[in-house]
């Protein structure tokens, strides 16, 4: 199949769209060609958008019946699988499309047995024993929905999100992938929680405790993750959605390039019989309560309408047939800002207009103006050959996005700091499924999808940080631009042998990425507490004397004649700081464009306008900061699932990835051997016990590739300095230094902001030392990040649908992305050798005992360096409960409760995320960002008696109730002098010893079908109302966590929100810190940061036929 395919890939550089949408097809059609024309052909890779059925025929004796003719007839479009039993009965129907059937068992000389009404969804593996009977005796059964399903002889830890749930529950937004947060083992991730990393649209999960970029989504048996951020890419409608299967752990050898979690997503069909729907979804700030975070007369509105229309049906009936999904959604909400914007907002703006620099206007409305569309086509090309072709689109406008508006970002953000989302995501894909005799299945699926997303700021003014707090200005923790175009091809051969279910196959991506970086452009200014920001702005425009806050604390900067940070000062009348020798600026970054040679002669490389600030970078110097790469991804499988006997299954394979294209950037690990193995033993037809081993490679992360990638490193003779990547690129930052110590003739942090602020001159660059040139790289010698997983389960049947089950489950990563800093002199110094430093000098009084305190000069001269290595490790252990019933007449219900510990050394590659002391990285171990210790989901639906004046309702709920998630408290600036402001913890604290608030949400959604079908047979209209957490209870995301000082005080440590040490912090009554006056702890610690919403309506209308 390859030879047919791979030309068309080596063609793509050159193609422009619409050639390459041609190819892709002809790709697809082609395939379907040789396969129509070789049929005893064997080619390879993976289906995983499928079921199957398996099972042993016997006689009424229990003997086994070979040769019988097996045959499953899907009941919504007429097309038949077969199947025959071999030598020891067994039989396996492969590769059916998830829905409803028609089982047919037939043999010389017995009745025929026929059991309709068989339900088989993705990624089932269901087990069918039948008995024939004697000729004269007819045998037709008829299989309920009550059945219950335990899948003897699955082996993987997944759960399935059925087209009655799709439909039925209430979830706001209607972004269907929050499903999976409803299976067990599985929370919202939180990989970047308190960073500027964000990325829109998308919902970010955990499995296993695993980070949320670790995953694998796809569509249709299609890979639908951005290789560029690792984040799925655009997924269809929730109305386009037939149903997909969430894989917790120990999936098989077939899936690959995730060491977390899997979601297979299967789209919705055409049937034999025409059907649509019309339907709108409507919400509005009116029928809402109102956030902490918008207290009157905060803005307060919320506007959305989602609306569209689905068709589908035959083209020709049994044998071509279409579906169609158009869904629109408009937007309009005010944002929620944390409590030290809104208590400072009128000081905030009198500084940035001292600066020169726009106010922020809290008043602005996050919008989403989206368009998504999907068509798909399936069509029978012969009694052996079947052809489905799918392709979507998403066209996003979302405007005023703000840093850390998702649950997954800091809630840090400014409306200066918002950005705009223009997204455009288009999938052509196909897939070709031929029989090519009675025990051999091919699978063939061919994809092209491209996605531009481009995510430039609302502003290009200066980026002004308040470490861990507060963000303005131009977002230096995104990509601005995102252009990924990717070819996907791959086979899977299916074949039983015996009591073998042998699959093997192959996968090829080549996947080409466009993006743009631009770094710390304007010039992003360190300015550690809100009177930092005062003290900074009363020093670029003295006149303006604008008065500090006592309430929100002193700068830290401000330091007494002694010089002891314990005891910050405000002036003693309004204006410039005499006690703040760094004029509220500690540290300053700078970007610049280099071009391709070493050295430029000095002068302005370009000059910005400081009037509105339109751009943080001239457009013109867009490619000195664009990446451009060309990579792909390999992957072969062997997957064998053996029917030991009718009680054991063992299924077992290896799987081989490995990519390519990254040499630039370091020296890619071939070592991508990853060895599966299951069982699933069943004593008695209710039971099945479940256990499993594996090893699962991750993708290499390419974000900060991408970052790192066009960053000059400075040239040192005779220095060790590691260099990013192979050649040089066009763009470097400068890191002003030395930070706190003023050194005659050299312009401080502040002196250098203040000029660029007034002139907006962009200052060029040498790399060559003595230089304050910083950047990043990531290690060349990095091996590839991967997991090791196991299993234990137990799943009992209990009667009356009911199922039950518990289990465990163990994965343990290595190799994982974090950061550390590669140019900072230790605290003993150096001596010798070519560049000594200094050590350091006596730490602070009060000063944690125990803890380093470094001297705040670079080890060479250079700027900060800082070091992207693949050597994080975590573990989690999760204990799981499961109780279902399902395809219940009137009670559907599923509850889950997860029992879970997660540690890690490191969470991931942002400023954040540095550890504390960098020659000290194993004190980093502690409980994870993703932990979350308990979490129990349920949801059920209640439908009336059809005999009473109940029928036609339905009732359905989610209920969530999981404890805190943890946070680590931060002093809020740079106490130890490592020159890194946010990563600074107090005292001697580990990580994540702060827990937040608990989550307790209820969900609900009341709705009523009426018949119509005097207008047209199976016509309906539903009416419902959603209410989202119907109890209002103030759910807490996020809790500022900077304390503002570096030492615990009155020796009470604050442990849990709104405990008794945390509100005697925000009622100032916290001894052990004086501190001249102002409060110290900060007093807003602990307190809402972030709010998940508050009890939201919505209210729909859903017209189907």
């Amino acid at each position: 199949m390859f030879s047919a395919a791979l030309p068309i890939a080596r063609f793509f550089g050159g193609m422009n769209m619409k050639r390459l949408l041609l190819a892709i097809l002809a790709t697809v059609l082609l395939n379907a060609g040789v396969l129509m024309f070789f049929e005893n052909s064997a080619f390879a890779q993976a289906v995983i958008a499928v079921a199957q059925l398996n099972g042993t025929v016997r006689d009424a004796t229990g003997s086994v019946v070979v040769n019988a003719s097996v045959s499953m007839r899907n009941l919504d479009t007429n097309r038949t699988y077969t199947s025959t039993s071999n030598a020891s009965g067994y039989y396996i129907v492969p590769n059916l499309p998830p829905g409803p059937y028609e089982l047919n068992v037939t043999y010389t000389g017995f009745e025929p047995h026929v059991q309709s009404g068989i339900p088989l969804r993705v990624g089932q593996t269901a087990t069918l024993d039948v008995t024939l009977a004697v000729q004269g005796r007819r045998e037709t059964v008829e299989v309920t929905l009550e059945t219950p399903a335990i899948e003897p002889t699955r082996t993987e830890i997944s759960n399935v999100i059925e087209t009655k749930q799709i439909d039925s529950l209430p979830i706001s937004g209607r972004l269907f992938t929050d499903f999976a947060l409803l299976t067990p083992g599985v929370a919202s991730g939180r990989t970047s929680v308190g960073s500027t990393i964000t990325e829109f649209e998308v919902t970010r999960v955990s499995f296993a405790g695993m980070r949320d970029l670790s995953n694998q989504v796809t569509v249709d048996g299609a890979d639908n993750i951005n290789t560029a951020t690792g984040s799925q890419r655009a997924t269809p409608p929730q109305e386009a959605v037939q149903e997909f299967r969430v894989v917790n752990n120990s999936f098989g050898a077939e899936y690959g390039r995730a060491l977390g979690g899997i979601v297979n997503i299967v789209t919705k069909s055409g049937t034999n019989t025409l059907h649509g729907s019309v339907y709108d979804y409507f919400q509005n700030d009116a029928l809402n309560a109102r956030s902490l975070l918008q207290p009157a007369p905060q803005p307060n509105v919320l506007r959305q309408n989602q609306f569209g229309f689905t068709l589908g049906g035959p083209m020709r009936k049994e044998k071509t047939f279409f579906f169609m999904n158009y869904e629109g959604q408009r937007r309009g909400e005010s944002p929620t800002y944390p409590t030290v914007l809104l208590n400072n907002l009128a000081l905030i703006n009198a500084s940035k207009a001292a600066l020169g620099i726009a106010p922020e206007n809290i008043g602005v409305l996050k919008t989403k103006d989206n368009d998504y569309g999907i068509v798909r086509l399936d069509h029978q090309l012969s009694a052996h050959n079947q052809l489905s072709v799918r392709y979507n689109i998403e066209d996003g406008r979302d405007l005023n996005q703000l840093v850390g508006s998702t649950l997954d970002g800091g809630g840090i953000g400014a409306p200066s700091s918002g950005h705009n989302v223009f997204v455009r995501d288009q999938s052509l894909a196909g897939t070709v499924t031929t029989q090519i005799g009675s025990n051999l299945v091919n699978t063939v699926l061919g994809q092209y999808a491209r996605r531009h997303y481009t995510f430039p700021g609302v502003t290009g003014e200066p980026n002004l940080d308040i470490p861990n707090e507060l963000l303005f200005g131009h977002n230096f923790g995104v990509l601005d631009k995102i252009w990924e175009t990717r070819v996907q091809g791959s086979d899977s051969l299916s074949w039983v042998k015996g009591k073998h279910f042998l699959r093997f196959g192959g996968d090829v991506n080549y996947v080409k990425n466009s993006v743009l970086w631009p770094g710390f452009t304007p010039i992003r200014i360190i300015l550690p507490g809100i009177n930092c920001l005062v003290d900074f702005a009363n020093f670029v425009k003295p006149s303006a004397k604008i008065v500090s806050n006592f309430a929100a604390g002193p700068c830290p900067m401000a330091l007494p004649p002694n010089g002891d940070p314990r005891f910050p000062v405000f002036p003693a009348v309004p204006g410039p700081n005499p006690a703040d020798i760094a004029n509220g600026v500690p540290i300053a970054f700078q970007s610049a464009p280099l071009g391709r040679t070493v050295n430029f002669t000095p002068g302005v490389v370009e000059k910005l306008t400081t009037n509105g600030w339109p751009y943080a970078y001239l457009p013109e110097q867009e490619k000195n900061f664009s990446v451009y790469l060309n990579h792909g991804y390999y992957g072969f499988f062997f997957q064998d699932q053996w029917r030991v006997t009718p009680k054991l299954t063992l299924n077992y394979g290896v799987r081989y990835d490995f990519e390519s294209g990254l040499s630039d950037q370091m020296d890619v690990s071939h070592k991508g051997v990853q060895p599966r193995i299951g069982l699933a033993y069943s004593p008695d037809r209710k039971t099945v016990i479940r256990a499993g081993f594996g090893i699962f490679n991750d993708r290499y992360s390419l974000p900060f590739l991408f970052i790192t990638y066009p960053q000059r490193p400075a040239i040192l003779a005779n220095a060790d300095l590691p260099p990013n990547r192979r050649g040089a690129e066009s763009a470097v930052y400068e890191l002003n230094v030395p930070p706190f110590i003023p050194v005659p003739g050299v312009p401080t942090p502040a002196q250098i902001a203040a000029t660029f602020l007034n002139t907006g001159e962009v200052i060029s660059h040498s790399v060559v030392a003595p230089t304050n040139v910083g950047y990043s790289y990531t290690d060349r010698d990095s091996p590839i990040p991967y997991s090791e997983q196991a299993n234990l389960e137990i799943d009992r049947g209990i009667g009356r649908g009911f199922t039950i089950g518990a289990g465990y489950i163990f994965v343990a990563a290595h190799h994982l992305l974090r950061s550390t800093l590669g140019n900072l002199c230790p605290v003993q110094g150096i001596s010798s050798g070519p560049y000594p430093c200094p050590p350091a000098g006596p730490p602070p009084p009060g000063y944690p005992a125990g803890k380093n305190y470094y001297s705040g000069i670079p080890r060479y001269p250079a700027g900060l360096i800082c070091c992207n290595d693949l050597t994080g490790n975590s573990v989690y252990h999760g204990g799981t409960l499961q109780v279902n019933k399902t395809a219940g007449k009137y009670v559907n219900f599923n509850a889950n409760y997860t029992l879970s510990h997660t540690l890690d050394d490191g969470t991931f590659a942002t400023f954040i995320s540095v550890p504390e002391d960098v020659f000290r990285r194993g004190r980093e171990r502690a409980t994870s960002n993703q932990d979350a210790r308990h979490r129990f989901v349920t949801n059920f639906s209640l439908a009336g008696p059809s005999n009473t004046f109940l029928r036609n309702f339905l009732l359905s709920n989610i209920v969530i109730l999981q404890s805190p998630r943890p946070f680590t408290l931060f002093v809020g600036y740079d106490a130890n002098n490592d020159l890194i402001p946010a990563a600074d913890r107090v005292g001697n604290l580990s990580r994540n010893t702060y827990k937040g608030d608990s989550l307790r949400s209820w969900d609900i959604r009341l709705s009523r079908t009426i018949s119509l079908a005097r207008l047209r047979e199976g016509t309906r209209l539903e009416l419902a109302v959603d209410a989202f957490d119907v109890l209002n209870r103030p759910n807490v995301d996020e809790v500022v966590v900077v304390y503002g000082t570096y030492n615990l005080c009155g020796g009470q440590q604050p442990r849990q929100y709104k405990d008794a040490a945390s509100q005697a912090i925000q009622s100032v009554q916290v001894g052990g810190c004086p501190a001249a006056g102002p409060p110290v702890p900060n007093p807003l610690f602990g307190s809402p940061r972030t709010m998940f919403n508050p009890r939201q309506l919505q209210l729909s209308m859903k017209l189907s036929f």
